[in-house]
């Protein structure tokens, strides 16, 4: 949280918004020191109020205060209430477009209780959670972007993953679920094709030690994803990035075979990059605790498959 105090500042076009700014000095007979107060009034409520440097009430944080790209000066980008300089209750953010992007609950300036956040094009919910800070408690879901739930899981008051746990497809076909004890792999983990047949079975042991894995070839016909259902396509990637072992800045990777490894020094991509992208080959998903959860195939640019985790 940023709490450098506030100075108002009043952009040029401030008059395509009808922003009326007052500035108040109020000099108290009988205290020793003068209150100084800066508010703006917007819509017809005061809003941006800051009293002797602390940041009061209702909020609207405007592009132009944040020099955001994509969006123009007058947009709203963030709108919420403060309490002694600290954000309180409900903070909701805007892209561009207008649409809400996420909603946020504060307790004393920190994240605390029930987020939201919304996909852009449709006004569609993205992610539903409860936070503490910046870790996950309880339940979470996520949402793809035709409405279908695309990860289910759960987390203990210490933000480690327990009970079960699920990662969805766009058709509804649960291709991984498994269950956890204080972040740890527990019991039968079932992996599916996109069709729902069984791709593989995994037993944990004690430590998150696996004890067997049985794979299956698929029995029925294949099932191609439906385009436009939040299919997963290869990023272009650019920037300082590891590449076989070297931190090197690129514009972007260069055509041909290459591996490409995170900040963490673990294995990222390994594939045959194309334009930027790699075209086929592995992507290697990790969680927040850089443990591996799945590795993605990827060909002619799109997701495919998931492949085998190597231990």
């Amino acid at each position: 949280m940023n709490t450098a105090t506030y100075k108002l500042e009043v952009p040029p076009h401030a008059m395509k918004i009808t922003l009326k700014v007052t500035l108040v000095v109020s000099i108290v007979i009988g205290l020793t020191s003068n209150i100084c107060a800066q508010s703006m009034v917007y819509q017809g409520a005061t809003i941006n109020e800051t009293i002797d440097g602390k940041k009061e009430g209702p909020w609207v944080i405007f592009a132009s205060m944040r020099n955001l790209a994509d969006y123009n000066p007058e947009d709203k980008y963030e709108e919420g209430d403060y309490k002694t300089n600290r954000k309180v209750g409900l903070w909701k953010r805007y892209f561009a477009s207008g649409n809400t992007q996420s909603e946020v609950n504060y307790v004393n300036g920190r994240a605390k209780g029930t987020f939201r956040t919304y996909y852009d094009e449709q006004g569609k919910l993205e992610e539903l959670g409860i936070q503490r800070g910046k870790t996950l408690i309880g339940s979470f879901k996520r949402y793809h972007q035709n409405g279908q739930l695309a990860q289910e899981k759960n987390f203990n008051d210490k933000g480690q993953s327990e009970g079960q746990q699920k990662y969805i497809l766009p058709n509804g076909v649960v291709e991984l679920e498994f269950s956890t004890s204080s972040g740890i792999e527990i019991g039968t983990a079932t992996r599916r094709y996109p069709n729902g047949d069984i791709k593989e079975v995994v037993e944990y042991g004690q430590g998150g030690i696996i004890k067997s894995r049985d794979q299956m070839e698929r029995v029925n016909p294949p099932v191609e994803l439906e385009e436009g259902l939040d299919v997963k396509t290869s990023e272009k990637i650019s920037g300082t990035i590891n590449d076989d072992g070297k931190e090197v800045q690129v514009v972007e990777i260069p055509d041909g075979r290459r591996k490409v490894y995170n900040n963490n020094k673990d294995i990222w991509m390994d594939g045959v990059f194309e334009g930027g992208r790699m075209k086929e080959g592995k992507l290697y998903v990790y969680d927040k605790d850089g443990i591996i959860e799945k590795v993605e195939i990827f060909k002619n640019f799109k997701y495919a498959a998931d492949g085998i985790i190597e231990f």
